[in-house]
């Protein structure tokens, strides 16, 4: 049951992330204001999660195992953002010098930037399906808008509508393989599921407020996002006490 409820959420996250890139064949659609709620209330999902996986993992080890998955986690993704190009701040129009070598930089980033979400789905469903399922929706909500910000810069430097459409949708395929093999990784180290929980706890409070918060809030809709935010907060409350367990 286990294992079906993982392949059923890793099919959950390709689609939200596949349905996000086939959304660049309306971008023009997506203005300020929807834009600004769409990243809003995923981050608002997102902190209400990572909360929920630092709680599992304090009950599961000790506040020095917590502590130090959440300082690697936000190290890692420290780490993955200075060398990697930020995808969501390529959706602004800038200036560029090499558009060929910028969008394989972009798409050569996809998988990267999309496998430690992939592993907190996975690190979450080898903790307990409840909050496998709670960690999935929130990172779902991400992803629609993700998928967008993956497809878009790359039809804006040059590659096709259709290419573009791919990737975005590989990068999803990435998320969801990185949560099936990061279960059964763990599957095998069981003893870790609580360090893999904070270190994802730490990695997704770092997407919060280091990404989506600050392209949210960027045209000034501070009200609007804390509002969006709030809501995030109560739509994964509600989904976490609907669900067993």
């Amino acid at each position: 049951m286990a294992v079906f409820d993982l392949a059923l959420g890793a099919l959950v996250l390709l689609f939200a992330t596949s349905a996000g890139a086939l959304m660049i064949l309306a971008i023009d659609r997506i203005d300020k204001f929807r834009y600004c709620l769409m990243l809003s209330s995923a981050a608002g999902a997102m902190f209400f999660s990572s909360l929920e996986m630092m709680e599992h993992s304090y009950q599961g080890s000790n506040l020095g195992i917590m502590l130090l998955g959440m300082f690697a986690g936000i190290v890692a993704l420290l780490i993955i953002d200075m060398l990697l190009p930020h995808i969501h701040r390529h959706i602004k129009k800038e200036e560029i010098t090499d558009s060929k070598k910028k969008a394989a930089l972009i798409a050569s980033s996809i998988a990267l930037h999309n496998i430690p979400e992939g592993f907190a789905v996975a690190s979450a469903f080898a903790a307990s399906a409840p909050l496998g399922w709670v960690i999935t929706a929130s990172i779902a909500l991400q992803d629609i808008p993700e998928g967008a910000l993956v497809s878009a810069p790359l039809v804006a430097y040059g590659v096709g509508a259709q290419r573009s459409v791919f990737w975005g949708i590989f990068s999803g395929a990435v998320e969801a393989s990185a949560a099936i093999a990061g279960y059964f990784l763990l599957s095998s180290f069981i003893q870790a599921v609580p360090l893999a929980l904070s270190f994802c706890s730490g990695a997704m409070l770092y997407i919060v407020f280091i990404e989506l918060l600050p392209d949210a809030i960027e045209d000034g809709m501070w009200k609007i996002a804390g509002a969006s935010f709030i809501m995030g907060i109560l739509a994964a409350l509600a989904l976490a006490s609907v669900l067993p367990g």
